[in-house]
């Protein structure tokens, strides 16, 4: 019964550890994403062209030169997110100590079986 525990155990530290791989993923993917947001949008705005494609990536490296000399910006977008892996960790650590603790039945040694007459079976004929 010990066996399934330890399972139990393992598939909700898989669980939590997916869980946050997608939370992390989503929170710094859409902080990576957004630059290409809006020069995409910037570029539709434009009329679509390569011209306009080009006014819209050099407006957006504009803007994001201009938020990125802004005082503490950056680290309030970054902080959440190494906070976050930091709650993963401990949590999936946690659960991975819960999981040591719980000691699996050990296997009982298996004993040969033997003939009962102290032949050596099927060899001796």
């Amino acid at each position: 019964m010990k066996t399934v525990d330890v399972l139990v155990v393992k598939l909700l530290q898989l669980i939590v550890t997916t869980f946050f791989l997608f939370v992390l993923s989503l929170w710094y993917g859409s902080i990576l994403l957004a630059p290409l947001a809006v020069w995409y949008n910037l570029s539709a705005f434009l009329g679509g062209g390569i011209f306009a494609t080009l006014v819209a990536g050099g407006l957006t490296i504009g803007l994001g030169i201009y938020i990125s000399r802004l005082p503490g910006l950056i680290d309030t977008m970054i902080k959440p997110g190494v906070e976050m892996y930091k709650l993963a960790l401990s949590t999936v650590c946690g659960i991975g100590r819960v999981a040591s603790t719980i000691d699996p039945k050990p296997e009982t040694a298996k004993t040969e079986e033997k003939p009962a007459d102290n032949t050596t079976g099927a060899e001796a004929k």
